[in-house]
């Protein structure tokens, strides 16, 4: 993929090169996600995002969270209510409301509490490529942060992400459409477009938690486990990861299984320039 990358690299960088920061018009740009008992995953999120979108930009959609993480002030708190697990539901309302967005907004980018969204530090902030942006829609490149627990500690919310891990791995399950100037049709978990178009750059980035603690993963497998889950949730398989919770069946998820048909996961040091990132 080294030639196809590079090919779209110069591309981009032909488009940027003409911007003027200076002349450009600040893009109208806000966030949005949908959060249910996220007390570790929820704050991390909203103290990245917070530096690059206003509280009035930053849409939270709460799916009946009890354990108060969602309590606070510095967003736009939208209640929503659904007693199942049902990825068909989650796509739907996560698509209306985007949709919806676009009355208001350039773009909206639409991430899950577990992911953050940003470009090559060397290239500038989130904020800088927002505004530079100008194509109806962009994938980034999934990276999954892997906790090497046996020489790293638990993982510190309290602490920047990126200074607490030294391994990720590439998953292109995760090279997801997150960033739009339109309104978007997604495929359950918002992994692809539903119309199958993909538009990538390799310098955006989807930094992806999950794994970010074997132990609090663990503990969120559990928690999710313990929802009703829609049959054909069960019947395709869609996050299906999330039942695995016990033993040494979770622990061989957790370092070799990607959770991506035909992606294996091969860990590698994050680069510094990518350590340097401010989340």
């Amino acid at each position: 993929m080294a030639e196809f990358f590079e090919d779209m690299r110069e591309h981009r960088r032909n488009i940027y090169a003409s911007y003027d920061p200076e002349k450009g018009a600040r893009k109208r740009r806000c966030v949005l996600t949908l959060v249910r008992d996220e007390a570790i995953f929820f704050p991390v999120w909203l103290r990245y995002y917070s530096r690059f979108f206003a509280p009035e930009d930053i849409y939270v959609l709460d799916h009946q969270t009890t354990d108060g993480s969602t309590d606070g002030e510095g967003f736009v708190r939208i209640p929503v209510e659904h007693e199942d697990y049902d990825m068909l539901w989650m796509g739907r309302v996560v698509e209306e409301h985007q949709h919806s967005l676009f009355g208001s907004y350039d773009v909206v980018l639409v991430t899950d509490v577990d992911e953050i969204i940003a470009p090559n530090p060397e290239m500038g902030t989130l904020e800088d490529y927002i505004d530079r942006f100008d194509e109806e829609f962009v994938n980034c490149l999934g990276y999954e942060i892997l906790h090497m627990h046996e020489t790293e500690p638990s993982f510190d919310p309290s602490r920047p992400v990126m200074r607490q891990r030294s391994h990720w791995f590439a998953n292109d399950g995760y090279d997801k459409p997150v960033l739009s100037s339109g309104p978007m049709r997604w495929v359950p978990g918002f992994h692809q477009r539903a119309d199958g178009r993909f538009n990538p750059d390799p310098d955006f980035r989807l930094i992806h938690l999950h794994r970010v603690d074997l132990e609090l993963c663990r503990l969120r497998h559990r928690m999710r486990s313990d929802m009703n889950w829609k049959q054909i949730d069960l019947d395709e398989g869609w996050s299906a990861h999330n039942l695995i919770t016990e033993g040494v069946d979770f622990e061989r998820w957790f370092y070799t299984d990607s959770s991506s048909i035909g992606v294996d996961m091969v860990p590698e040091l994050i680069p510094p320039t990518w350590k340097r990132l401010d989340v």
